[in-house]
């Protein structure tokens, strides 16, 4: 054994040396632990005993709520929260705030939502809109019904029976903006804007029947309109045909773009065009056309110094 000692390295041999040294040495601490500390002495003495009683007797007198062992189970009802008693009055859920709705014994989240209802423009108009309250169960409702005083302010009383009672509005096309146009029966905010916007394409309503040359205008709404509308052509902005570029004149919805060079042209060989009847002479012109053209020209004289090629 020693001989195969010997055929290790110096290292190995050191290894293997300290290895021995450490298995010898756990032996012997194994060994001398129990003699070097000495085993707790229990105390078997009567008056230790006597006092740990006299500790648990006072335990037992305590108030139950006062301890509570760690390893009992605890009980829910411990912590549930003392309900605050309900206080019953009259009130009116259009105008309580949420103070005042807890103090009637409802929840804070339930009065959180009936403030949010409020805020958005809700209103409680009988007392069973006050039971469509989510969380409100239906004995509180009950318990709470007899106390609902729902008041209506006068002046929502005196809107509604002007709004009956309001007699049909006349309006005049030519000056008249969405505000008042929406009054008309029939006008809503969109068809008033039409109205408006076709107006300015024209320079102004001639007469009550161009309402029908709005796109999608019904035929039932300008019937029903017409006793309440008017038309005043003193207010119409007729075109400067003596002045007015090809791109002016092919804007408004009676004179397209061939129309409008036909003017330019006509205008530029004579000097200035005095009247509607030289525009008889074009070809692009249908009578009918010029008629309906005829409150929309100023025939205005100014003279124009063409540039000649």
């Amino acid at each position: 054994m020693f001989k195969k000692f010997l055929y290790f390295t110096r290292g190995q041999q050191i290894g293997i040396i300290i290895l021995l040294v450490l298995v010898v040495g756990l032996v012997l601490f194994n060994i001398l632990l129990p003699k070097l500390i000495p085993a707790p002495i229990l105390d078997n003495d009567s008056t230790f005993r006597s006092q740990v009683a006299a500790f648990e007797k006072t335990l037992e007198n305590l108030p139950r709520n006062s301890y509570q062992s760690p390893f009992e189970k605890t009980s829910y009802q411990q912590f549930e929260r003392k309900k605050t008693k309900a206080e019953l009055f009259t009130f009116d859920p259009n105008t309580l705030d949420s103070a005042n709705l807890v103090r009637l014994g409802l929840k804070p989240y339930v009065a959180k939502n009936i403030i949010n209802y409020r805020l958005k423009g809700g209103k409680f108009k009988t007392a069973e809109d006050f039971s469509k309250i989510y969380g409100i169960s239906a004995d509180e409702f009950e318990t709470l019904k007899p106390y609902i005083h729902i008041t209506i302010k006068e002046d929502e009383n005196r809107e509604k029976t002007t709004k009956k009672s309001t007699e049909p509005m006349y309006v005049e096309l030519n000056s008249s903006d969405t505000t008042l146009l929406k009054q008309l029966r029939g006008v809503g905010s969109g068809r008033a804007k039409q109205i408006v916007s076709y107006r300015e394409q024209l320079g102004g309503f001639s007469t009550k029947e161009q309402l029908l040359e709005i796109k999608n205008f019904p035929e039932e709404v300008y019937l029903e309109l017409m006793p309440y509308v008017s038309v005043q052509k003193d207010s119409i902005k007729p075109i400067l045909v003596n002045k007015a570029t090809v791109d002016r004149l092919k804007k408004h919805p009676y004179i397209n773009f061939y129309q409008a060079k036909a003017i330019y042209e006509l205008r530029r060989t004579k000097e200035g065009l005095k009247s509607i009847e030289e525009l008889k002479a074009l070809p692009e012109f249908t009578s009918e056309q010029l008629q309906k053209l005829a409150p929309y020209l100023d025939f205005k004289e100014i003279r124009y110094e063409y540039k000649r090629r």
